[in-house]
Order: C-alpha cells, then sequence, then structure tokens
C-alpha cells in the first residue's frame, strides 16, 4: 500500500485554511496559508465591533481612535491590537504590539510580533494608522 504525502505548503494550507482575496476585482481570486492569515488579521483590525452581523463582539476599537490624540491613540492602539488578536485570532500568538509616531505626518506605524502555532515560526505585521487633521480621503 502506498502513501501519498502532502507537500509542506499543502500541509501548511490545510492548517491555515484557504479563501478569496480581497478586494474582489472581477475574479474570485484563492489565497491561502500565510498570505490568507496576513489578509484575516487585517480584516479584524480594520473592522469595528458591531459591524459584523451575528458576531456583535468581532473587532478592534482602532478606527475609532483616528480623532483622538496621537500619543493616546498609538498606546491604546497597541492594546486594543493585542486584545483583538488575542480573542478572535486562533491561529496566532502575540509575542509584542510596539507603536512608532511620526508627528509630522500624524502616522502611527503598529509592529505587531506573533507566532503562528501551526509553523512555530515567528512573523511581523506592519500595521500603519494616520490620525488627525491629517485624514485624506481622496
Amino acid at each position: 500500500m502506498m502513501v501519498k504525502l502532502k507537500s509542506a505548503t499543502a500541509n501548511l494550507n490545510e492548517r491555515l485554511g484557504a479563501d478569496c482575496k480581497f478586494p474582489i476585482n472581477g475574479s474570485f481570486e484563492p489565497i491561502s496559508g500565510i498570505e490568507l492569515l496576513l489578509q484575516d488579521m487585517q480584516q479584524l483590525l480594520l473592522t469595528l465591533p458591531g459591524e459584523r452581523v451575528n458576531r456583535p463582539q468581532f473587532g478592534c476599537y482602532l478606527k475609532s481612535m483616528v480623532w483622538e490624540n496621537i500619543e493616546v491613540a498609538a498606546s491604546q492602539g497597541a492594546v486594543v491590537i493585542n486584545s483583538a488578536l488575542s480573542n478572535y485570532e486562533p491561529r496566532i500568538k502575540v509575542l509584542s504590539v510596539t507603536s512608532e509616531i511620526n508627528s509630522n505626518t500624524s502616522l502611527i506605524i503598529f509592529n505587531i510580533n506573533f507566532l503562528v502555532k501551526a509553523t512555530d515560526s515567528a512573523l511581523n505585521l506592519v500595521f500603519p494608522l494616520r490620525v488627525g487633521s491629517a485624514l485624506s480621503f481622496a
């Protein structure tokens, strides 16, 4: 009897899941593995609690901080990011969330260090947030 072994990529994709790539631009493009995990993390951080039907607690209050003082948004943003990822993303373990402020551009850069449980590998997600009067909706 011959046993077919899965490749490391297929095994990782199976453990982390598969879905469609966002935004959908005319066609449904599949996404899986680490790319899917990073996309899901970004969607979680950009979703305000109450926006998801049947999951009123799901999300992160980060977007509600855009009009806060930049120092407050940086420190509280790191806390809410850590909380949201710890509560709603079971595929990772958050190691640390730090923030860097650029006062000239009103930009906060959040550095999210995390461990992917399926592979036991450490990764970093850089997540920018622009706050205050420097917001641009163009």
